[in-house]
């Protein structure tokens, strides 16, 4: 069974240049936003609906830089640093979740955003490793970043949860 990162790879591979590549991450970035924008409405866990309508947020910024960079075709000017006080406390008050407990469905969803976040994460690295100047390097390594503080912060409500269920 080959890895996902090696999917990545091989994807990146047999992409025929930036423009294809762009347009790829912009199409991954729509779905991700609906995806969060769907789980948030679905959610009677008032910190996970807060989680998904961050995500979803965030996703469409992403799209933004994409989208000047395909439009433009030159790389927005942006930090490329992740701006402080983006995270969440996954505080999990068991008497506001529905039921009196946080679902397995939860974890599930959040497994399944994880591993999104974590090939998002792979995929603009190796764009980075890829890239033609130094420039869409920064770019494509600020956006790794950005997934890569994503998946943090959904690991951290994924720990909340195991950690909840393991002391019940």
């Amino acid at each position: 069974m080959k890895s996902a990162y090696k999917d990545v790879v091989e994807e990146v591979k047999n992409l025929k240049g930036v423009e294809e590549a762009v347009a790829l991450a912009i199409e991954r970035e729509k779905e991700a936003r609906d995806f969060y924008l769907n789980k948030s409405t679905l959610m009677d866990n008032p910190k996970l609906k807060e989680l998904y309508e961050h995500l979803a947020h965030e996703e469409v910024e992403h799209l933004g830089y994409l989208e000047r960079y395909r439009d433009q075709k030159e790389l927005p000017v942006i930090s490329t640093e992740i701006p402080s006080g983006q995270s969440f406390t996954p505080e999990f008050d068991i008497a506001r979740t529905k039921g009196g407990e946080i679902t397995l469905g939860d974890a599930g969803i959040l497994v399944a955003a994880l591993r999104h976040e974590r090939k998002s994460e792979d995929f603009y690295l190796e764009m980075a490793k890829r890239a033609e100047d130094e420039t869409q390097k920064k770019f494509f390594e600020m956006l790794a970043r950005y997934e890569r503080g994503h998946y943090e912060m959904i690991d951290s409500y994924l720990e909340d949860i195991t950690s909840f269920r393991m002391q019940t």
